[in-house]
């Protein structure tokens, strides 16, 4: 983190000085910014909390210097970013609201929820603009920011959750023994990540535990096991599974936890760190992979909230 409270995927423009490896590319400081403090959020810290509230309040009032408020509503996106900005950022202000309550902090929670709502396309999907058609993706980050602006007490038309099972219908596969619990990017021909995204966003929209079609869908992924190299994979699949329940996620966690803690660097400069070498985490480098490890070892605790809608068995 820089004083002015930015992260940049390019770390050794900052304080690193270039001693950390794997640098990302992408040139969107509000993405990295708001990623980087979900980790700290996740584990409890705000603001106003905790050893590292100082980090969290840096980050913060940079992302919200980064608005720029219109009739829309409030725009993270930046010259060089899109609406993964605008999710990541609008979600780490609705966290850190519901976690503190602050009023400072709500009007760019709101205002971040009412940009992602205008800017939803007709059949339910976000994409890099305002409008365009829908990438299951982008999709998510917009969903979880809504959702959890919702649980935050935040006006969030409940229309604009309910249409994103339209878009997830469009990019589910139709054929196969697992029609409907498989998903791809903008079409119905299935990824892994994109499975696990899709499969998420159902249930966050709509799908209870019971739904036939995500017992499928929890089914394949716990069948795949988690991915040596690709994070995005690994930290919505763990979500779905975590959630889900029952054996499958047993066996999952064993294996998912213990490689993440093996796999932290533990000396150097880089200590405390991960990086994968996969497609996904090129443009993003070890911040976005440290990230994205670091949220996966948080939901134990991180997002139970978020699932109280789903009506889930109470196990005995």
């Amino acid at each position: 983190q820089e004083a002015s409270g930015r992260m940049q995927f390019d770390h050794t423009q900052g304080p690193c000085n270039g001693h950390c490896a794997n640098p990302g590319t992408a040139t969107c400081s509000t993405a990295a910014t708001a990623l980087g403090l979900l980790p700290f959020l996740g584990a409890g810290q705000t603001h106003r909390h905790g050893e590292h509230r100082e980090v969290v309040h840096k980050g913060l009032l940079y992302l919200s210097k980064q608005m720029h408020l219109d009739s829309r509503g409030g725009d993270f996106r930046t010259p060089a970013g899109n609406l993964y900005g605008q999710g990541l950022a609008t979600l780490a202000f609705c966290e850190a609201y519901a976690m503190t309550g602050d009023e400072a902090l709500k009007k760019f929670a709101q205002a971040g929820i009412d940009f992602i709502v205008a800017a939803q396309h007709d059949r339910g999907g976000w994409r890099y603009d305002p409008g365009e058609p829908g990438d299951t993706t982008v999709t998510g980050w917009q969903l979880m920011a809504l959702k959890s602006g919702s649980l935050a007490g935040l006006k969030v038309p409940p229309s604009a959750i309910y249409r994103v099972a339209y878009f997830l219908d469009g990019v589910s596969n139709r054929s196969s023994r697992l029609a409907g619990s498989l998903y791809g990017y903008q079409d119905g021909e299935p990824r892994d990540a994109t499975t696990a995204i899709g499969l998420y966003c159902r249930m966050l929209s709509s799908w209870n535990r019971l739904h036939p079609k995500l017992g499928k869908g929890v089914s394949y992924l716990a069948d795949l096991g988690p991915s040596e190299t690709d994070m995005y994979f690994n930290y919505y699949a763990t979500m779905v599974l975590h959630h889900y329940d029952g054996p499958s996620w047993t066996t999952w966690n064993s294996t998912m936890r213990d490689r993440l803690i093996a796999e932290q660097e533990q000396v150097g400069h880089e200590a405390g760190s991960w990086y994968y070498p996969h497609q996904h985490s090129e443009v993003g480098g070890r911040l976005y992979n440290t990230c994205m490890a670091l949220m996966t070892l948080e939901v134990y605790y991180r997002y139970t909230v978020s699932y109280t809608h789903l009506t889930l068995p109470t196990k005995a």
